[in-house]
């Protein structure tokens, strides 16, 4: 009889602690802001606990789900990212860089800086294809 009391008991206490908040995940909006006066809105999931990135650098990052699953870098008080953009049926590779803040785990970019160059079927730079501009993240 105790062998039967135990178990349940066990198995509550499992399920009780398995049940928590999804590691910090938050949905967030990231806007680039083009010199020209376009402006380009992603909304995807990050997650905001840090993660340990040991390939190419040894240090800590934080992965989201904006605009095609991009690691942000953390260096410094910065964000530091790159990766392929792909956009009203053009392809390009992004670079964007800017300082955050930290609010908890909220974190803010308002006053990041971004190239995006936009590239042909090969792969190579179109004409007057390099944009820059201001990017913004926040937490919806």
């Amino acid at each position: 009889m105790f062998k039967f009391g135990i178990i349940p008991f066990i198995a509550f206490c499992l399920f009780i602690s398995g049940c928590h908040k999804e590691n910090g995940k938050r949905e967030y909006e990231i806007q680039l802001l083009f010199d020209n006066g376009d402006i380009l809105t992603d909304i995807g999931t990050v997650t905001e606990k840090e993660s340990k990135v040991k390939n190419y650098y040894n240090g800590n990052a934080i992965y989201t789900t904006v605009f095609n699953d991009y690691f942000f870098l953390k260096v410094n008080g910065k964000f530091i990212c790159s990766g392929d953009l792909i956009a009203d049926g053009k392809h390009g590779d992004l670079y964007l860089d800017g300082a955050y803040t930290q609010k908890g785990r909220a974190y803010t970019v308002n006053d990041g800086h971004f190239e995006l160059i936009w590239r042909d079927v090969y792969g190579e730079p179109l004409t007057n294809s390099v944009l820059t501009g201001k990017w913004t993240f926040k937490r919806k």
